[in-house]
């Protein structure tokens, strides 16, 4: 919070809160309802198609994080994006629905409010990542951010403008460290700072040559590393997640939707050659 403050310049009292993690779910759900206005379609109409969708039976100890309207159609025209103000009797929406553990939503919100900030709201990672690096266009064409972070890599597919697919995948730039530590027997911080120096992720772009040196667990002296050696440990990983990314686009049917593509961000996003991996994976 205090670097927060201090990069900004604001004092910070309250956020937006992202969220991720495996406990995060998605569905897609639709929702009808009746029109008697001869004025047409009012917003009153919207929420309340929209409530018909959210109305989805939960497992106990979980709870909606977002409802987001795909499309929309009046008397059998699909597609609609908006239909306020058109003519019609019967309204219906397909809506993107998120859900979370609530056990994991009120550990968050007490952790930050510990920090002193008090939460306005949460967000779910990929639809904040998405709402700063996309471009409309980019939306409008269909894209899918992939946001790998730390402990998890998060996706959301963005179609026609609108989210119509989120997941979640457990694999992200903490699993690269771990497989770094244990090819190496280095401990985890140690493997973190070998990542971040050295670490590239396409071993092709690596001259043979080049090396440094580590202290492995009981070792009394630095031995010295290829880089090559590194870069096969991370673009293994790395090839297994683009793989697993794959595997999550085809899930949900509209990977031949993507024209606009993959845009990558988050930390682990920013290791070097992670991008060759990335398109030679997701073609």
């Amino acid at each position: 919070v205090h670097k927060a403050e201090r990069s900004s310049g604001y004092e910070i009292g309250r956020a937006f809160v992202s969220v991720a993690g495996g406990h995060i779910e998605s569905l897609n759900s639709k929702g009808a309802v009746g029109i008697s206005n001869s004025r047409g379609v009012q917003l009153g109409d919207l929420a309340r198609a929209m409530d018909a969708a959210r109305a989805v039976s939960l497992p106990h100890g979980r709870e909606v994080l977002h409802v987001i309207p795909r499309n929309y159609s009046l008397d059998g025209q699909v597609g609609l994006r908006s239909p306020l103000g058109m003519l019609g009797f019967r309204l219906e929406v397909e809506a993107h629905i998120i859900t979370a553990a609530t056990a994991s939503i009120q550990n968050l919100e007490k952790c930050v409010e510990a920090a002193g900030i008090y939460v306005d709201r949460f967000i779910l990672n990929p639809l904040a990542s998405g709402d700063i690096v996309l471009t409309a266009t980019e939306r409008e064409a269909g894209v899918m951010v992939v946001d790998v972070g730390g402990g998890t890599t998060d996706l959301a597919i963005f179609v026609d403008g609108s989210v119509w697919h989120t997941a979640v995948i457990a694999v992200g730039g903490q699993h690269i460290t771990n497989d770094i530590a244990h090819g190496l027997h280095l401990p985890f911080e140690l493997a973190e700072a070998v990542k971040l120096e050295y670490g590239h992720a396409d071993p092709r772009a690596i001259d043979p040559l080049d090396a440094f040196p580590v202290q492995p667990f009981g070792e009394d002296l630095p031995s010295k590393v290829q880089r090559t050696d590194l870069a096969h440990i991370i673009n293994a990983r790395a090839a297994e997640l683009f793989e697993l990314i794959l595997k999550e686009a085809k899930r949900s049917g509209y990977d031949s939707l993507l024209r606009a593509g993959i845009v990558l961000t988050g930390g682990s996003s920013q290791l070097p050659g992670i991008k060759t991996v990335a398109s030679e994976v997701l073609r």
